[in-house]
């Protein structure tokens, strides 16, 4: 496929003129571009290492962007979205500048990895052109960079929820798996800390390169068992990370175990086999019978790709509804609007409010859920607001 790919995503209002006549004057600056980075395949040309994300964000831009559109844009600019495939890594020099400095893009959403605001943001000072950077998938919570905004939950609001819920059933016996990037070891040392008892075991499992089969546990879950322990935490952010628990169930491990996941979706719930369950604590549920909730789901399911609507679809609607609020908070449709308009920002979403703080990372509502083999994710406990524990 082609290095880049420009989708100019258009709301009914803009499909029927098929024109920009009718916007105010501001519009004649042209569209309000946002560059999207997304992973298309992985290195190695592996789809199955980010594929269910990259659909999910696309449902949840398009979906925001053809809203906004419909409105009649941002202030008066039609928003252009232009995705260009990082090629399974963080975004590099000739991609950021390719978006910023060629493509006139006035906000970046960053893409897959944890890493990816960090690196961008140096590729912005390369480029002396901040413009706002979000961040739609969970983190670390590290990195407090002044032009990186989050609407996803940190590593530190997902755990102590899921340790409550558990009460007694939690035995500290915990071990834990996460990967080997910088960010995904900045988890595993969040883990060893924040668990604590006799941490049994720390696995840093690989991204897949040449001769490993993306997504083999096996080894982990002997190890697991092997040292008694009691519940598994899953921080591998890949959507593979499934197969930890699936493949445990094969082993004959499973039993007695608690698996409890720092990311989980919709569509890992359809990979789960019998005998299999889980515990997560997850920005959005599907299956939420709340009004507001299922209205957003049945307009999800409009757009393309949406068999299934997971929390990517939803964290990365607000990330574009929110940057839409804050260049009007600003009065300014632009990366500096935005920019300003970003911090501290509060916006309504359809599972209660949500609001930026001082280091760009959410307060916001989240659901402990859990999932059993081949079925959905379904709440069993909502935390109406949890700050973010980001040490900004």
């Amino acid at each position: 496929m082609a290095v880049t790919r420009r989708e100019f995503v258009t709301g009914a209002a803009l499909a029927a003129a098929g024109t920009l006549t009718g916007f105010p004057a501001i519009a004649q600056r042209g569209p309000l571009k946002v560059g999207v980075f997304i992973s298309e395949v992985d290195a190695q040309g592996v789809d199955e290492l980010v594929g269910p994300y990259v659909s999910q964000m696309r449902v949840g831009l398009g979906l925001a962007a053809s809203e906004i559109n419909a409105m009649g844009g941002i202030l008066g600019r039609p928003v252009e979205l232009v995705y260009r495939d990082d090629g399974g890594s963080p975004p590099s020099q000739a991609a950021t500048t390719a978006l910023i400095a060629e493509e006139g893009c006035e906000a970046i959403v960053s893409g897959f990895l944890m890493a990816s605001p960090r690196l961008i943001t140096i590729r912005m000072n390369a480029l002396d052109a901040p413009v706002p950077t979000v961040h739609g998938l969970w983190t670390d919570g590290s990195y407090c960079g002044p032009i990186a905004k989050h609407f996803a939950p940190t590593a530190r609001q997902i755990v102590s929820p899921i340790r409550a819920y558990l009460g007694d059933a939690f035995q500290a016996r915990p071990f834990s798996i996460s990967n080997w990037t910088p960010s995904g070891r900045r988890v595993s040392e969040y883990l060893y800390g924040a668990l604590g008892g006799a941490h049994t075991g720390d696995a840093l499992v690989t991204t897949p390169v040449l001769g490993n089969h993306p997504g083999e546990y096996r080894g982990v879950m002997r190890w697991a068992h092997e040292v008694e322990s009691n519940i598994i935490w899953n921080a591998d952010p890949r959507p593979y990370a499934v197969n930890a628990v699936n493949q445990a169930v094969e082993l004959g491990v499973a039993e007695g175990k608690i698996f409890a996941h720092l990311d989980f979706s919709e569509w890992q719930a359809s990979q789960l086999v019998p005998g299999a369950s889980i515990i997560t604590c997850v920005p959005f549920v599907a299956s939420d019978p709340s009004p507001a909730v299922q209205d957003f789901v049945s307009r999800a399911r409009a757009m393309p790709g949406a068999e299934l609507v997971t929390h990517v679809a939803f964290t990365h609607y607000n990330s574009l509804m929110a940057l839409k609020a804050a260049m009007e908070r600003s009065g300014e449709a632009s990366a500096a609007g935005g920019l300003a308009g970003l911090d501290g920002l509060t916006i309504e979403t359809a599972t209660g409010p949500l609001t930026l703080d001082a280091g760009g990372y959410p307060t916001m509502p989240l659901f402990v859920a859990t999932a059993e083999g081949g079925g959905q994710l379904h709440v069993v406990q909502k935390i109406d607001q949890i700050e973010s524990g980001a040490p900004c």
